[in-house]
C-alpha cells in the first residue's frame, strides 16, 4: 500500500452566498442591512487569514463485499449499506480527510467568551464554508489523478451522516490514513478534531455505477434541515 499523499489546498473562493447557506440564512424575501454585509464581508476576510486548507489521501484496496459491508485488505471493514451500492464494484477506495486547522474555532471560542455571539456565529458558519470548499478543491484533485491513470470516482460519502450511522468506522478512515500527519486526531466517541475537519471515502476504478449528478446528500435523512445541503448550488 502506497503512503498518504498530502496536499496544501489553495485557498478557496468562498462568496457571501456562500455564508448565507451555511449560517441558514433566506434573504430572498427581506435582504440583510447593508452594515450586517459589511461585517460579514469582514468576517470572511479574517476567516481567511485564520485557516490552513490541507488534505491526505490515500488508496486502499478492497477485498470483498457483503449485504451492507466492505471488507479492506488487511482484514478491516466498513459498514454502510449505501457505500456497497454506490462503491461495491469499485476496484479500491479513497479514503480522503480534509481540515482548515484549529485557529478559527480558537478564534470562536474567544468570540463566545468575550461576549461576541454574532461574530462567533458568523465566524463559524465561515469555517464550514471554508471546510466545504476546501473539500471540493480535494475531491477534484483525487478525480484528476484518477483520471490520469484511466479511472473514475464515486461521490464521496463519509460516517455520521444518515446512511452511515456508524461514527467507529472513522477509526478505520483516520488508521489507514494515517491522519495526525495532517493533525486530525478522533475524541473518545470517535468525533473528528480540529472540528472544521472531514473524512470520507469514494470509490474509485472503471466498473463503478450510473449515478451521474448524485451526492451523499440525496441520500441523507438530514438534507432538509441540513444548512450544507448541496453547499454551494444554492444562492440566496
Amino acid at each position: 500500500m502506497k503512503e498518504p499523499t498530502i496536499w496544501e489546498i489553495p485557498l478557496p473562493e468562498v462568496t457571501l452566498d456562500d455564508l448565507f447557506q451555511a449560517e441558514g440564512a433566506d434573504y430572498l424575501k427581506s435582504p440583510p442591512r447593508p452594515g450586517m454585509v459589511g461585517l460579514r464581508h469582514q468576517i470572511l476576510e479574517e476567516a481567511a487569514a485564520l485557516i490552513c486548507p490541507i488534505a491526505i489521501w490515500r488508496e486502499v484496496g478492497i477485498s470483498g463485499t457483503g449485504g451492507q459491508e466492505l471488507f479492506l485488505e488487511g482484514g478491516q471493514k466498513l459498514t454502510s449499506r449505501l457505500l456497497v451500492k454506490v462503491a461495491g464494484t469499485a476496484d479500491k477506495l479513497m479514503f480522503f480527510a480534509v481540515t482548515i486547522g484549529k485557529d478559527l474555532e480558537d478564534r470562536v471560542d474567544y468570540y463566545k467568551k468575550t461576549g461576541k455571539i454574532f461574530q462567533a456565529f458568523v465566524l463559524d458558519a465561515a469555517g464550514s464554508a471554508f471546510v466545504a470548499k476546501s473539500s471540493m478543491s480535494a475531491v477534484g484533485k483525487i478525480e484528476e489523478v484518477c483520471r490520469h491513470s484511466g479511472r473514475e470516482i464515486t461521490f464521496p460519502l463519509g460516517p455520521g451522516h444518515s446512511y452511515w450511522t456508524s461514527l467507529e468506522d472513522m477509526q478505520t478512515i483516520v488508521h489507514f490514513l494515517q491522519a495526525d500527519k495532517i493533525g486530525l486526531h478522533l475524541t473518545d466517541s470517535n468525533i473528528i478534531i480540529p472540528r472544521k475537519s472531514i473524512a470520507m471515502v469514494t470509490g474509485v476504478g472503471q466498473n463503478l455505477p450510473d449515478m451521474k449528478g448524485k451526492t451523499h446528500c440525496d441520500f441523507c435523512d438530514r438534507q432538509k434541515n441540513c444548512n450544507m445541503n448541496k453547499f454551494g448550488s444554492k444562492r440566496c
